[in-house]
């Protein structure tokens, strides 16, 4: 049977206070009811717990020793009810966060991790990149709480939840020495027979079928010379003069020496990206980190 914590709190406060009418003073129970509570607690153990003594109720070895695991078991039970409530406001725990790689230095996104933690040191972090659907299929799997990425339309009746996040456009991806900088095209179709960097499909299905989709709808049909992992492998490769590619807009103040983003008139492809968690994830701290960082619209560029 388990110990109850009751009775260890009552003999904790009568070690403390030395005698039996003191503990009743400061517990407000009946010197009877006390007594008993500690006879109970006696033959539970199958020891005394105390010599009765002209100064007062004194501990034996078998009290000494339950004195000292008693204090550490009421200590640790309360701890574990701060840290229970803490828990179940949002301010205690970790959150494993997973961001399409573009986004990780977004303004709001940091400013969201700065904020919870400012108001709550309990809260801890474990952060990750990858392109939208690498990312999302690791939180389908479960390795992780939340993640900020484009993730196509989610059907109704899924176990994912999501809110909006802010849009974001895309621009052309030039080398620096390219002609396009200072003259960009009027149309997407002018890119015809220029070398294309992209990456693969299988990093990110969705948002890969969506950007050749738009490109086919604009009669552009890329010649991809060269894949990339990344948006950042990506520019590595266009920064190296390897092809053109596309960027999102949020990348303009990260992208590589070397590298321009350019407008082109009648491209107007963009992505909505979302705060996205498992129906079985939801934590009051996973809320309360969504609504930091949605709770303020995101500046246009």
């Amino acid at each position: 049977m388990d110990m109850d914590s009751r009775r260890l709190h009552y003999f904790v406060r009568i070690a403390d206070a030395g005698s039996l009418g003191r503990a009743t003073q400061s517990l407000h129970v009946a010197q009877p009811a006390l007594s008993r509570q500690m006879q109970l607690l006696e033959d539970e153990i199958g020891a005394a717990l105390f010599e009765r003594t002209a100064r007062g109720m004194q501990l034996t070895a078998a009290g000494r020793s339950l004195y000292t695991d008693a204090k550490r078991l009421l200590a640790d039970g309360q701890q574990a009810l701060r840290r229970a409530r803490l828990a179940a406001s949002g301010r205690l725990g970790h959150l494993k966060v997973g961001f399409s790689e573009i986004y990780l230095w977004h303004p709001q996104a940091l400013s969201a991790l700065r904020q919870c933690r400012a108001q709550h040191e309990g809260v801890t972090y474990t952060l990750e990149t990858k392109l939208s659907g690498a990312i999302t299929e690791r939180l389908r799997s479960g390795h992780i709480d939340l993640a900020l990425a484009y993730s196509g339309q989610i059907d109704e009746g899924s176990e994912l939840r999501h809110v909006p996040w802010f849009t974001d456009e895309y621009r052309l991806a030039v080398p620096a020495d390219s002609r396009f900088c200072t003259n960009p095209p009027s149309r997407l179709a002018e890119l015809d027979g220029e070398d294309f960097i992209l990456f693969g499909r299988e990093q990110s299905p969705r948002m890969h079928d969506m950007i050749m989709a738009h490109f086919h709808d604009r009669g552009f049909t890329p010649r991809i010379v060269q894949v990339g992992t990344s948006h950042y492998t990506v520019m590595a490769l266009v920064a190296a003069g390897l092809g053109c590619s596309v960027m999102p807009l949020s990348a303009a103040s990260r992208v590589p020496r070397g590298v321009r983003l350019v407008a082109v008139p009648d491209m107007a492809l963009y992505t909505p990206i979302h705060a996205i968690w498992r129906v079985d994830s939801e934590t009051p701290l996973l809320k309360r980190f969504v609504d930091l960082l949605t709770s303020e619209p995101v500046p246009e560029h």
